[in-house]
């Protein structure tokens, strides 16, 4: 028996951070096809910036 793991709780930290990657990795797909002076590219930079710290 493993001590100290909650497999619940491991269970959904790690959907959660799973989700939040996808999300970044597409976020990170759109700006390659969007123009520099886009103002969704430009939101979506700042949005990736929060999420990774």
């Amino acid at each position: 028996k493993k001590l100290g793991r909650n497999k619940e709780k491991c269970q959904k930290y790690k959907e959660a951070n799973r989700k939040e990657k996808n999300k970044i990795r597409k976020w990170k797909k759109l700006i390659k096809n969007l123009s520099p002076d886009n103002n969704m590219r430009r939101q979506l930079e700042k949005r990736i910036k929060e999420v990774e710290g």
